[in-house]
């Protein structure tokens, strides 16, 4: 059996990597909205916060941004903007919340969480306070598939109207 050094080092260098390219664009985590410029978006499975997505970047296996080269970096930060325009064209959150963490996935990828009135962690980050580290699989708000379409297509509709 492996240390949890040895599997955090393997992990680093992209070793069995579920957000390296190619992925799948569609699984129990994700679905597909669209490829940008240099990275994907996804919706995240469990929306709590309606509109939940991550955004991957695509060409190779990295763990920060500090690891970009500045083009890489610029291109990145844009990919991020133009999402969450979309996403909040697509569908009025109150709020934006971006994370990047990457100490459980080690790929550059961002959390972009709309935020409303309405959730019940409104002031707190949508972390804070839950007793289970595999929340977001214990306690996730599936969606009926139609659903998670409707989404899907606002944020698609909305990204290609702002091109």
């Amino acid at each position: 059996m492996k240390n949890q050094q040895s599997t955090w080092d393997e992990f680093v260098q992209g070793e069995g990597c579920s957000l390296c390219q190619p992925r799948e664009q569609n699984n129990e985590y994700r679905r597909e909205i669209a490829q940008l410029a240099i990275s994907t978006l996804y919706l995240f499975a469990d929306q709590r916060f309606r509109g939940y997505c991550l955004l991957i970047f695509d060409p190779y296996h990295a763990t920060g941004i500090e690891q970009l080269t500045e083009d890489e970096y610029n291109v990145l930060m844009k990919d991020l903007r133009r999402a969450a325009q979309a996403i909040r064209f697509a569908l009025n959150p109150a709020h934006m919340n971006y994370e990047s963490l990457g100490n459980s996935s080690p790929h550059i990828h961002w959390h972009i969480i709309p935020r409303y009135k309405h959730d019940r962690r409104w002031e707190q980050p949508i972390w804070e306070g839950w007793a289970q580290r595999n929340e977001f699989v214990v306690n996730r708000l599936a969606l009926p598939e139609q659903e998670y379409q409707e989404i899907i297509d606002a944020i698609r509709f909305t990204l290609k109207e702002r091109e």
